[in-house]
């Protein structure tokens, strides 16, 4: 319809043309011809120029309705992105728990006076590892619980501090004059500024699941010196008294840890000179008691023998060394 009207339109404009090239003896006539069309034209046009009108006043109204509406959204997404920043910064003061947590009124310091044993036998466990760290540098102890391990360090000369999630571990390790505070492995290491130098872990490893296990490897290996050493040590899953006594009696204890996952899991995030350490054997009057195998007849002694061999076997099988580390050097 409206390319119809248009067509009519140049049509008749052209006609309009035309009458401009009359012979000046025509003028007059010409002129008043003009004046008829003219206004007949601006009849038929008017309904069209009404039409442009109403729609240029309503795509102005509608482009108003747009930038508002376009600032309104501006808005929510600048409001949205700053959300997401504050949450950010939120998530990034959060700990990265990887221990369980205790009910309120479980005092695990209690526990462990009662039954890991005296300060001076953990002590004296934890000697040999002193020869394996590197002096020169200064060392981490995570977990340092009572402070046995963060005492041995300071009277042989080294510089030490420790962390724990315990507030009333730290509490004790402050009150004997070590350093140490109160920290969530993972997070204190990951949002540490600097170098770290040793890093010591005494039965940590059991209380955790194992990628966060390895995520606590790795997170040290990225801020050791060179030449600095990590030390893990844990309840040794091969020998049965181990875990039908240490393991089962700690009730925030989530798996047992084998020497060979450790020592896969420092290879793998780059950690060299790796060793093995069994310690805290068995007494002997608990483990198996061999027979005498010099009955005087050959036959019976290789018996004897024979058996000795086997009871030796469940020997280690049952009673094994209760707890080993694993050390590795940057």
């Amino acid at each position: 319809m409206f390319e119809k009207k248009v067509n009519e339109i140049s049509q008749r404009l052209e006609k309009y043309r035309k009458l401009g090239i009359l012979t000046s003896a025509n003028k007059g006539f010409a002129r008043k011809i003009k004046n008829i069309y003219s206004s007949v034209l601006f009849f038929i046009l008017k309904p069209l120029i009404n039409q442009q009108n109403a729609y240029n006043h309503a795509l102005y109204g509608f482009s108003g309705q747009v930038t508002g509406h376009t600032e309104e959204i501006d808005k929510q997404l600048d409001k949205i992105s700053q959300d997401i920043q504050d949450l950010t910064k939120r998530l990034e003061k959060l700990e990265y728990r990887v221990l369980v947590n205790f009910p309120p009124d479980f005092d695990y310091s209690q526990f462990e006076d009662q039954f890991r044993g005296s300060e001076h036998l953990v002590a004296e466990r934890q000697k040999l590892y002193l020869s394996y760290l590197n002096k020169d540098l200064e060392t981490l102890d995570i977990g340092c619980g009572r402070g046995e391990f963060l005492q041995l360090l300071s009277q042989n000369g080294f510089r030490a501090r420790g962390i724990d999630m315990d507030g009333r571990m730290v509490a004790r390790c402050k009150q004997k004059g070590l350093e140490a505070e109160m920290a969530d492995a993972v997070s204190y290491i990951q949002q540490h500024n600097g170098k770290l130098g040793n890093i010591f872990l005494s039965q940590i490893v059991e209380h955790m699941d194992y990628k966060d296990i390895y995520t606590l490897v790795k997170s040290c290996w990225e801020k050791m010196e060179p030449e600095a050493t990590i030390l893990i040590e844990t309840i040794n899953p091969g020998s049965f008294y181990a875990q039908s006594t240490t393991y089962v009696l700690d009730p925030t204890h989530v798996n047992l840890v084998s020497p060979e996952t450790l020592s896969y899991t420092f290879q793998k995030v780059g950690f060299g000179n790796l060793r093995i350490i069994y310690k805290s054997p068995v007494p002997p009057e608990q483990r198996l008691h061999m027979l005498n195998s010099s009955a005087g007849d050959k036959k019976i002694d290789r018996i004897i023998l024979e058996i000795n061999e086997d009871l030796k076997k469940i020997d280690d099988i049952m009673f094994g060394n209760l707890e080993y580390a694993i050390m590795g050097v940057k």
